[in-house]
């Protein structure tokens, strides 16, 4: 039979578990708030300076330095839409926005964005895009998931290099497929890849947020991202259903709104 003083010590670590828990909930909201904080304050100045960079008009002997300038700014733009993103997904608040979209029209913004990258790889980008029609999903999603895989495909994959991007349509399923050279992540399960800050496919760096920002967004969209390894390639698929069809509030058609820093811009 239970001791007075054993129920005692009972209670006590009872109360000591609920206040651990408290505290642990209050720890997560709080960090919660200052990333959705950091990544608005963030968000703004950063697109109306991606906006402004491409206008201007550097002399022969600053091109290299507005080239670095540009990079600096693509790089950190990213970092900028991963943020918010991981921010929006820490709170909760996910909204979807269907619009009607070419893919192969935001495919090729995303590729603009992550030209310093490939440039630096050496990495030769091939598409094989077999969706000529428009489509509806979450345009800012979708390429937010793009370029984070071709992103990973890009860093993990061989130096000069060749990564391959296929998309279909199957059924009512977009298909992404992002292959790139080299070996697969070095890990144990599976979604161990896909979760924050786990260990890179050699083990010595951290694969940030990315692929599990992917997954999430897949996830939301009501998707999956999966990854093989099959040989010299490693193969990461997103499958997305479509929907049928998009309010006409909401059908834009284009992808201008996306990515307004690229009206006008400089090529490298």
């Amino acid at each position: 039979m239970e001791s007075a003083k054993e129920h005692e010590e009972v209670e006590f670590l009872s109360r000591k578990i609920l206040d651990l828990n408290k505290q642990l909930i209050e720890s997560e909201k709080a960090k919660s708030r200052f990333l959705s904080l950091v990544a608005s304050e963030l968000n703004n100045p950063m697109t109306a300076l991606l906006g402004l960079i491409p206008h201007l008009k550097p002399s022969i002997d600053q091109e290299k330095i507005f080239q670095m300038i540009h990079q600096e700014a693509l790089n950190l733009h990213f970092c900028v839409d991963n943020l918010v993103s991981a921010a929006e997904i820490e709170s909760g608040n996910v909204d979807i926005a269907f619009a009607t979209l070419d893919i192969g029209e935001l495919l090729n913004e995303v590729i603009a964005e992550l030209v310093y990258l490939t440039k630096e790889r050496n990495i030769i980008i091939s598409i094989h895009n077999k969706i000529d029609f428009t489509i509806v999903s979450d345009p800012r999603k979708l390429a937010l998931i793009l370029k984070n895989l071709i992103s990973n495909a890009c860093l993990y994959g061989l130096r000069n290099g060749i990564v391959d991007i296929a998309m279909e349509q199957v059924d009512a399923q977009l298909i992404i497929a992002v292959n790139n050279q080299g070996n697969g992540p070095k890990v144990e399960f599976k979604p161990q890849v896909f979760t924050r800050f786990a260990g890179g496919p050699e083990g010595d760096h951290g694969m940030g947020i990315g692929l599990s920002i992917v997954r999430e967004l897949c996830e939301q969209l009501g998707g999956s991202i999966d990854y093989t390894v099959s040989q010299e390639w490693v193969t990461f698929t997103a499958t997305l259903p479509l929907e049928a069809s998009v309010s006409e509030s909401d059908a834009c058609g284009a992808n201008e709104f996306l990515f307004d820093s690229f009206d006008g811009a400089v090529e490298l």
